[in-house]
C-alpha cells in the first residue's frame, strides 16, 4: 500500500494534428496497437509496450520547433532500441524525419515524428 491515494499513471494523452496518424505512427514504430480512434472526438489511442497512449487533435496545433523554445517541443519520448542504424530507417519508413541537431552525436539519435514532436532512440547500454 502506498501513502499517496494515486496509485498509478493510466495513460499519456499528446497534442497533435492528427490524432489518427500520430497514433498508427507511434504503435507501428514500436510494434504497439491501436486500440481506438474516434474521429468524432479527435482521438484516437494506442498501447505502446504496456503504455497507454492517447492522441488528441488540438485545434490550431503548431508543430514543435526543436531545440528552439518559440514553439517548445511539448513533450519528448525515449525509446531503447537494439540497433540504432535499424531504428532510425524503421522510424524515417514510418515518416519521422531526423532532427537537424543531435547532440547525442552516435550515442543516441534524436528523431521528428510526422507532428514535428523530439523523440530519442537510444542504444542498448554497455556493460
Amino acid at each position: 500500500m502506498t501513502s499517496t491515494p494515486v496509485t498509478a499513471l493510466l495513460a499519456v494523452t499528446i497534442d497533435c494534428s492528427d490524432s489518427a496518424r500520430l497514433a498508427r505512427f507511434y504503435a507501428d514504430l514500436v510494434g504497439g496497437e491501436v486500440t481506438g480512434e474516434y474521429p468524432e472526438y479527435g482521438f484516437a489511442q494506442a498501447v505502446l509496450d504496456g503504455t497507454t497512449v492517447n492522441f488528441q487533435r488540438a485545434e490550431g496545433f503548431t508543430r514543435p520547433q526543436w531545440p528552439g523554445q518559440e514553439h517548445p517541443q511539448q513533450y519528448h519520448l525515449d525509446f531503447r532500441v537494439s540497433d540504432l542504424g535499424r531504428a532510425v530507417a524503421h522510424a524515417e519508413s514510418l515518416g519521422a524525419t531526423p532532427a537537424p541537431e543531435q547532440p547525442g552525436g552516435e550515442q543516441w539519435h534524436v528523431m521528428l515524428d510526422p507532428d514535428g514532436h523530439p523523440f530519442c532512440l537510444c542504444p542498448p547500454r554497455e556493460g
